[in-house]
């Protein structure tokens, strides 16, 4: 039969082609099959097979839980012919909301990356992690493994090495991160309910100070409360952070870990509330139920406060003077806009001075820093001398040496002109200390011999506004916010009921007004709050300078009752010491070289004051020295004037001062003021060179 075919014009004929013979297919079958055809776990010999458990908990239903999950794997692994038993992983009391803190189960995942593991058999997704990144992540690690390590969960029946093992998986481990979110939240309740009935969350056995009764109750540790006190007594007496950690370390004191104090650790204790018997709940909030991670609670969620709720370690009058402290550090001054801040020579950890004096008719204002200087103990002898050693006298020269600090105004120190401020070239410390302890007592004295006449009470209520202190920090502003408030209420109350059409331009005068005047008012209310406030701060702080002034020691160290020098015995106090201390010429100052008529009598002898430096701190913002005289700012509002800040240390001859062994010695060389360390010094003679004199050659 013959074809023929109508080719148009212009395309070429059709060419037809003949198929070549097909080439033989060659199959290579697959050895590492999924679970569903047959694969490892269920075909293949010798498979490694290892089993994790995991409990969230330590408690004793799920520690029996925790023994039987090992117990049942093990069991399971050993009877099968074609496993062998690779072993158990297992983390105890973990969550399984991140991998950081379980041991275990990051060892198991090692051991299966270097190849030690074929299979994984765990009891439910939940058991293995509650995390879904952390669950896909090291499935599909373990999957890339040459050969694969798979894992099975036996609860959701679900193998990793099966084509559709992870779609089910992913659904299955997000519904358990979230079941996980769900027990978050209903443990957060649990506490938040806790906190209101006033149960804390508090492990005592983690706590310095308290032991846990046999009903739940505090008890006090009486050997860890003296550590407490310790440091509670020596912050209080005005010594810094550091210090206070380094004396504990020496004396051989350790935090309730066995560690080292450091000044950080020893704030946390300053700062805790619960050694005063008060208990603070919620100070931390967890924001993410994956990685359990605490903050501290600055407004997230509210906070619980018991007073006296269990015995206290501290007294209240120490814990209100530590935390009035703690506030009230010492902050660096800022350097002045003109000025470029120079660096200080020497610091102090206390004192913040500027000067008053007078430099080309204009107050210095310069701030004082300070130096050490250094003098010869004239008379002082001890065993390093060379007398007691027994060597040549003739052949060394030594030296007693003591160090005094003091204060100089940095202008005057540092200027090269000859333009000049009047200040004293260098102010003792030891003055600036004796003359603000005088004023304490001074103030003291006025205070209990007068009461609410005294000085202080009528500066006091000058300043607040009112004349009486005992019912309102301030009762003309409480007054004047009642009617702020109302006023506000009734401009409010027109404003929305206010009906007056706008004009052309789409204007409401009368609304305008109202508002504008309404505007007004709030901010006054705001101004007199934050004046409440403040004065509220003032009165507090006053309540407490009160209470640390009545309780300034009577005695000294060897029980001798005080001699202020310049006041008074109190049973032949005058008027003239309220009249003192308004004038702030409290101080009568020796003359320098001079010494107390009463030298030889200590019972006559002025005490030299041991400086409390935990009242300055905890009330004395600034410092400015106008010469002798002393003015300073204080946080209730008050400023404090003292005179006989130039003394010098021949000044304080005569005065008598307890030793650290509590004996008495009356101060009758200048180094003894302040030489708490002699330094001694020692060095050889050179050898006289004999002359010789050479006559020239005639």
């Amino acid at each position: 039969m013959n074809l023929t075919y109508d080719i148009p014009l212009g395309h070429p004929a059709p060419q037809t082609t003949h198929p070549s013979p097909v080439s033989q297919v060659s199959i290579i079958p697959a050895t590492k099959l999924p679970v569903s055809k047959g694969g490892q776990l269920k075909e293949q010999e010798d498979v490694r097979i290892a089993a994790y458990c995991r409990v969230s908990t330590g408690d004793e239903d799920q520690q029996t839980s925790y023994s039987n999950q090992k117990a049942f794997y093990t069991r399971l692994i050993q009877a099968h012919p074609n496993w062998k038993f690779a072993g158990i992983y297992a983390d105890e009391a973990i969550s399984g909301t991140s991998r950081k803190r379980r041991k275990e189960f990051n060892r198991m995942i090692d051991d299966a990356m270097d190849g030690k593991l074929d299979y994984i058999i765990t009891k439910s997704i939940s058991r293995f992690a509650r995390n879904t990144v952390d669950t896909l992540n090291c499935v599909r690690q373990l999957k890339q493994q040459n050969p694969p390590v798979g894992i099975f969960f036996e609860k959701e029946n679900i193998d990793t090495l099966d084509a559709t093992g992870e779609l089910i998986l992913t659904i299955l481990s997000a519904l358990a991160q979230d079941e996980s979110r769900s027990i978050s939240d209903n443990i957060r309740w649990t506490f938040q309910k806790n906190f209101q009935a006033g149960i804390p969350q508090i492990n005592l056995n983690r706590m310095l100070g308290y032991d846990k009764g046999t009903k739940g109750e505090w008890i006090i540790h009486p050997e860890q409360a003296k550590i407490i006190r310790f440091l509670f007594d020596r912050y209080a007496a005005g010594h810094s952070a550091s210090a206070v950690a380094r004396e504990a370390n020496q004396n051989g004191m350790r935090t309730i870990n066995g560690k080292a104090w450091t000044a950080g650790a020893v704030l946390d204790i300053l700062r805790n509330e619960k050694f005063a018997g008060d208990l603070e709940m919620q100070k931390t909030v967890t924001k993410d139920f994956l990685t359990h991670r605490s903050v501290r609670n600055t407004g997230e969620a509210p906070k619980y406060y018991i007073k006296d709720h269990h015995a206290a370690i501290i007294d209240r009058f120490t814990w209100d003077k530590v935390q009035l402290m703690l506030a009230d550090r010492r902050m660096p001054s800022e350097p002045k806009p003109d000025k470029p801040k120079k660096a200080a020579l020497s610091g102090s950890p206390f004192f913040n001075l500027i000067c008053g004096a007078q430099a080309d008719g204009h107050e210095c204002q310069s701030s004082l820093f300070r130096m050490t200087y250094s003098a010869s103990a004239t008379g002082y002898t001890d065993r390093r001398s060379l007398a007691a050693t027994g060597m040549d006298l003739s052949a060394y020269r030594e030296k007693y040496s003591y160090a005094f600090p003091v204060w100089r105004c940095s202008s005057k120190y540092h200027q090269k002109s000859a333009a000049h401020c009047t200040s004293p070239s260098v102010i003792q410390e030891c003055a600036l200390e004796q003359s603000f302890m005088e004023m304490l007592y001074q103030l003291k004295l006025d205070y209990e011999l007068n009461k609410d006449t005294s000085w202080l009470i009528r500066k006091f209520r000058h300043i607040c506004g009112h004349s009486d202190m005992r019912h309102s920090a301030n009762y003309y502003s409480t007054r004047r916010k009642d009617v702020l408030d109302a006023q506000i209420r009734e401009l409010e109350e027109n404003l929305r009921s206010l009906t007056v059409k706008p004009t052309a331009n789409g204007q409401v005068p009368l609304a305008g007004e109202l508002q504008l005047r309404l505007d007004v008012c709030r901010q006054e209310k705001e101004i007199l709050l934050a004046t409440q406030e403040e004065n509220f701060i003032q009165k507090r702080n006053f309540d407490f300078f009160l209470q640390c002034l009545q309780k300034l020691p009577e005695t000294n160290a060897a029980g001798m009752k005080l001699n202020i020098h310049g006041l008074a015995p109190c049973d032949k106090q005058s008027d003239n010491t309220n009249n003192a201390v308004e004038s702030g010429s409290s101080v009568r100052i020796l003359s320098a070289g001079k010494t107390s008529e009463c030298q030889d009598d200590l019972a006559a002898a002025p005490d030299y004051l041991t400086f409390e430096r935990g009242i300055y701190l905890a009330f004395i913002r600034s410092g400015k020295i106008y010469g002798d005289t002393a003015e300073y700012t204080t946080n209730f509002g008050l400023t404090l004037i003292c005179t006989g800040n130039c003394r010098t240390l021949n000044s304080f001859l005569g005065f008598r001062r307890c030793r650290e062994d509590g004996t008495v010695e009356l101060l009758d060389t200048a180094w003894k003021v302040n030489g708490k360390k002699i330094q001694y010094s020692r060095k050889a003679k050179k050898a006289e060179k004999s002359k010789q004199h050479s006559l020239p050659d005639k």
